[in-house]
């Protein structure tokens, strides 16, 4: 699988562990040539090839909103894309990777907690234009803004379940999630 359309070349930095949940959390970087701005990307490791994406503009690293902070850069699409870069390149080393990610709420959205924010809204549109459903099927909860890109032969081989998926997210993050497959 290759990404054929516009985006920047990430650069892997660093894996470290979080000291709470001792999960590794690799670091990579790319620089966005329109606004000369280094974005960060981390990829945390879970159980069963499960990776989840976030991804910052570095300028606001120290900020507990990070993720939720605009730049207004006006290139969502090719920072998106070189996300889905990194996550090719687990893919391309593990072929048996599957994905998921978030779409945080902006600040002036997170009075609207319950209904999917426009990142997610823009990701889901991006996930399902550039990833094949050949190799992967893709499934959301618009409740929570979750979208996860499922490893089809870990789903049909039985080594990974939707409510195995499902109960692992519980565990980790206090709410109820219910994933649906996209069409």
């Amino acid at each position: 699988m290759k990404l054929a359309q516009k985006h920047y070349v990430p650069k892997f930095i660093m894996r470290s562990k979080d000291s709470g949940t001792l999960r590794i959390i690799d670091l990579w970087k790319f620089r966005s040539e329109k606004s000369n701005k280094w974005y960060i990307v981390e990829v945390e490791h879970f159980a069963s090839h499960f990776y989840g994406l976030k991804f910052y503009w570095k300028g606001v690293a120290e900020s507990r909103d990070r993720y939720s902070l605009l730049t207004n850069d006006y290139e969502p699409r090719t920072i998106v894309l070189s996300c889905i870069a990194v996550m090719l390149q687990y893919y391309q080393s593990d072929a048996k990777a599957s994905f998921g990610f978030v779409g945080a709420h902006d600040l002036i959205e997170k009075a609207f907690e319950d209904s999917p924010n426009k990142r997610f809204r823009f990701y889901r549109r991006m996930m399902l234009t550039f990833l094949s459903n050949d190799k992967f099927l893709q499934m959301k909860d618009v409740k929570n803004s979750m979208y996860l890109i499922v490893n089809k032969k870990m789903l049909e081989s039985g080594r990974v379940s939707l409510s195995q998926i499902e109960t692992e997210i519980s565990n980790l993050y206090v709410g109820e999630y219910s994933f649906v497959l996209e069409p």
